[in-house]
């Protein structure tokens, strides 16, 4: 049974979000690192589409994505690359969104680390900001709603494919 995403504030730079979801870690890592897998679960605000899906999960690879609106051009994007990475174990990259208007709005290093057991896989992602500022904009935004929200389609799409 998935468990819903849990959030831990443990330094003022530092954000850790839990969340346990029912398929192997093989699957789960796909899900999160294959922008295939990434486009069937990775939903947009309302309003706007996912036009970029870019993920080369290799140490050095990097990471692209742009979402678009009809209100704005150009999109709002999340670049970084890769600086380790582990198969299926724990995947490292740096991490920058910027708004259309080209306003940097966070960079952080995120850590992404996956454990298996009886069938149920716990991804644990660790943000760290640049300051408690950043930190603090990045909780007041709504992401964790919007992250589940997307955790949940990616259940989905994990049950469809465990089989």
């Amino acid at each position: 049974m998935p468990i819903p995403l849990q959030l831990a504030t443990p330094d003022d730079t530092t954000i850790v979000l839990t969340r346990a979801f029912a398929a192997p870690r093989r699957l789960v890592w796909e899900a999160m690192f294959s922008p295939p897998m990434m486009r069937r679960w990775m939903l947009p605000p309302p309003g706007w589409t996912l036009t970029v899906c870019e993920c080369d999960a290799r140490t050095g690879g990097a990471l692209s994505l742009a979402w678009k609106s009809d209100e704005a051009d150009p999109a709002m994007t999340l670049t970084g690359v890769f600086t380790e990475v582990v198969l299926h174990e724990r995947g490292t990259h740096t991490e920058t969104m910027a708004l259309p208007s080209g306003q940097v709005v966070g960079s952080q290093v995120e850590t992404h680390a996956f454990a298996e057991k009886d069938g149920l896989t716990t991804m644990t992602i660790r943000q760290v900001f640049e300051s408690k500022e950043a930190r603090d904009g990045a909780l007041g935004s709504g992401m964790d709603e919007g992250m589940e929200a997307c955790y949940r389609q990616l259940d989905d799409v994990l049950a469809g494919n465990a089989r």
